[in-house]
């Protein structure tokens, strides 16, 4: 067996010594069952009498069973967390993998890269406790933020969208490397605000990251920190950004509706370094000293029709910005 394989057989509990078909009979449920959990968690389909699970897998699969059957959780529910766990944890691992292959690929310029099957075996024990660490962190938060009446997230909340400028033509011009920094940066630099103040970042893709705030002054203070962040940064460009305070649908981790629509439509529209919104939410925003709010001529926005976008202007708080060292 070779040095990968020993690894492997090592991280789930030992070899392979069981079809799904087998697996499921040991739980007592369908094997369409064990087939609705295994594709749900994001792993190719098998064949029924392959030979690719252990003991691991039927604790799994139990585990998930006995939540249904002691009546927790129906099955849909189980498999809608079990479809959330396994996109959250491919994503996962697939970007701290490649954050140590990035650093592997650092540490030798000249030369073939370090093998990385090493690292990451040291590395696993430490990153499987951070990751439990932070899942309960996060729950705590979230409990946090259930609105006590009604025991839900908050039915309106402020959503901005960041976007760098000039992407398309940096990646066309970028190597490969710089542009992976650069995105790296922007990604991070933003999160950290966000975070900073009191936001939520919702996904990043790429050149665009989409974050919440619970009012629309918090939201304000996150968008013009992020700008004159990156209006600072000698490596990322300008961003614009919108945002628009109202409901939105939540599902999948996601926010949807048509408040979250307006802000990507209202980005778009926005100018280099600055931050736009809607008369809706400016309207929330008037009345707090440092903000200065000046109609744009309005403009015909796909799906909404007329739209005057207002400009978010800071006006003395560069105190109040947020920042992070």
């Amino acid at each position: 067996m070779s040095e990968r394989d020993e690894f492997t057989s090592h991280l789930l509990g030992g070899p392979w010594t069981m079809g799904r078909r087998e697996v499921a009979r040991r739980v007592g449920v369908s094997r369409l069952s064990a087939r609705k959990l295994w594709r749900a968690l994001g792993f190719p389909g098998v064949d029924d009498e392959e030979v690719v699970f252990n003991d691991t897998d039927r604790k799994a699969l139990d585990q998930v069973v006995g939540m249904v059957r002691r009546d927790l959780i129906d099955e849909e529910t189980a498999i809608a967390c079990a479809r959330a766990l396994g996109q959250t944890t491919d994503r996962l691992v697939s970007w701290q993998v490649e954050a140590l292959l990035e650093y592997l690929a650092s540490r030798s310029p000249g030369g073939a890269p370090e093998d990385p099957l090493k690292l990451i075996e040291q590395l696993t024990p430490e990153l499987e406790e951070l990751l439990v660490y932070s899942f309960r962190r996060q729950l705590a938060a979230t409990i946090s933020r259930l609105d006590a009446s009604s025991g839900r997230p908050a039915a309106e909340v402020t959503v901005c969208f960041a976007d760098l400028v000039a992407y398309t033509r940096l990646s066309r011009r970028l190597p490969r490397r710089d542009l992976s920094r650069l995105v790296q940066r922007f990604e991070g630099l933003a999160s950290d605000v966000v975070t900073a103040g009191g936001g939520r970042v919702i996904k990043t893709v790429g050149d665009e990251v989409l974050f919440i705030a619970p009012e629309a002054m918090t939201g304000a203070l996150i968008a013009l920190s992020i700008s004159a962040r990156m209006a600072d940064d000698d490596l990322v460009p300008d961003v614009r950004v919108g945002m628009v305070h109202g409901p939105v649908l939540r599902s999948l981790g996601d926010v949807y509706g048509t408040t979250v629509n307006l802000a990507s439509r209202l980005t778009s529209l926005a100018e280099p370094g600055t931050v736009i919104t809607d008369p809706g939410t400016a309207r929330a925003l008037q009345g707090h000293p440092g903000i200065e709010l000046v109609a744009q001529r309005p403009r015909l926005v796909r799906g909404f029709g007329q739209v005057q976008p207002l400009l978010v202007a800071p006006m003395g708080i560069n105190d109040q910005l947020i920042t992070v060292d």
